[in-house]
């Protein structure tokens, strides 16, 4: 800390400057004298005019007068600091080296804005937690250098939603900013929705943390996690789970011009999966690439998925007064709802649904079965039989078909012979064998992914 700046003088008493020559305050968190000032005469005024936590962003060298990583020494000392007065107070911090992710959340560092860069992040998220980083977090958009790419500001804003830190991210310049009013209506309008997703998620989410404190489980871990003895658990490295419930395969590279639309390749373990938006159905034990507009994400539940969501995400509750839980049939399933002082099961088994809590609450329930709602402002605890009940989504092959040829610039005469021939043949080897005709190799790889779905 220099002379000429509004805390010197009660630094400099502190630590017994001469303020006569401007003897600097130089950062010695080995010094507890330095220590004092550095949380009491400059942290301790600013978090009385209301900053929360404090972002350790390190990078002046890894050597002190003791040795120690003065990272090391900022995360203890500054989650010493922050315990006394915060018992849920956090930290984000650079990455210190193994261990220290017992202090922090983690961050990647300093992003380029490329599409390279958002490639790398959903394996590195993942694959923080081989070394405790359960809760790691990225420059979402980006940081520095690049170029402005709003499909690429959209798809790193997908993934950053279901990730565990949900952070926008840009730089000292002007045109950087990757607040959704910096987009044309239709990325804005995707943003919002993603973002207003994410608070609804915010149930699950916090009961994924609640089990990471509790028993060490990431919040996101790769395939292998789950499937270890499977080859394609370590082949497919960007694929991951989110929580007990959730597969995620964010969509990493440019879209096709031709098909205007992304894709990934998947891998679907064994198991119904369903798309969680569209509740596009996908058998398991198969890997497929997957095409999406730019307006949408890969994710999966499994048959059997219970996932809670905040009905009303713009509403500024600590505790939702409305959930709606989303059933995705075709197995049985339990989800254990976490909240600070209440614990709600939600159980699936034999067609019916069954919600009980710890304690008596008079929060409003609302279920819905495959993409149908069936009951909504329920309370307390309850049953519902839905054998009988419709469970299949919306989802249709020839709506989706119509859709992507629709959209595709391709000729018209190719749209209308392939929307003829997959509308009159019956037989699904002979739909294959008329899509294997298809010289655009990606437009082949798109319309296998419809008929696999759809067979």
């Amino acid at each position: 800390m220099r002379a000429f700046e509004d805390l010197y003088p009660q630094v400099a008493q502190t630590l017994d400057l001469n303020t006569e020559l401007e003897e600097a305050a130089k950062f010695d968190f080995d010094n507890p004298k330095f220590r004092k000032a550095y949380f009491e005469e400059v942290h301790g005024p600013l978090e009385k005019e209301g900053v929360d936590f404090w972002w350790i962003d390190w990078q002046q060298g890894a050597i002190s007068k003791s040795g120690v990583d003065p990272l090391w020494l900022l995360n203890h000392y500054q989650y010493q600091n922050a315990q006394k007065k915060h018992k849920n107070n956090i930290i984000l911090s650079r990455y210190a080296g193994p261990g220290s992710h017992r202090y922090p959340l983690g961050f990647s560092g300093d992003s380029v804005i490329s599409w390279a860069s958002l490639d790398f992040q959903p394996y590195f998220t993942s694959t923080a937690s081989n070394i405790g980083y359960t809760w790691w977090s990225h420059d979402i958009g980006g940081h520095m250098q690049g170029y402005k790419d709003a499909e690429l500001s959209l798809r790193w804003l997908q993934f950053g939603v279901f990730s565990p830190i949900n952070r926008l991210h840009s730089s000292k310049s002007e045109f950087t900013s990757k607040e959704p009013w910096h987009f044309d209506a239709v990325i804005e309008q995707s943003m919002i929705d993603f973002l207003q997703l994410r608070h609804q998620l915010i149930p699950y989410l916090y009961s994924a943390n609640l089990i990471t404190a509790s028993e060490g489980r990431a919040l996101v871990e790769p395939l292998y996690y789950e499937y270890p003895m499977e080859e394609e658990a370590y082949q497919h490295r960007n694929q991951y789970l989110l929580g007990e419930q959730l597969m995620v395969a964010p969509i990493t590279e440019k879209m096709n011009s031709l098909l205007q639309m992304g894709s990934v390749e998947v891998w679907f373990p064994e198991g119904t999966w369903y798309d969680f938006f569209s509740g596009q159905p996908y058998d398991g034990k198969v890997s497929l690439k997957v095409y999406r507009e730019i307006t949408e994400m890969p994710v999966f539940a499994k048959a059997g998925a219970i996932i809670p969501l905040d009905k009303n995400p713009l509403k500024k509750e600590e505790i939702p007064s409305e959930i709606i839980w989303k059933i995705f049939p075709g197995a049985d399933g339990e989800y254990l709802l976490l909240e600070d002082d209440n614990e709600t099961k939600a159980e699936f088994v034999n067609g019916i649904f069954t919600v009980t809590s710890k304690k008596e609450s008079s929060r409003k329930h609302t279920i819905i079965y495959g993409e149908h709602e069936i009951v909504s402002a329920k309370r307390g605890d309850f049953s519902i039989d839905l054998n009988g009940k419709e469970e299949n989504f919306d989802w249709n092959f020839s709506t989706t078909l119509f859709r992507r040829l629709d959209i595709a610039e391709i000729s018209y005469e190719q749209k209308d012979e392939i929307l003829q021939q997959l509308s009159l043949i019956e037989e699904h080897e002979k739909q294959v064998a008329f899509i294997k005709t298809i010289e655009n190799q990606e437009l082949q790889n798109s319309l296998f992914e419809l008929l696999y779905s759809g067979k």
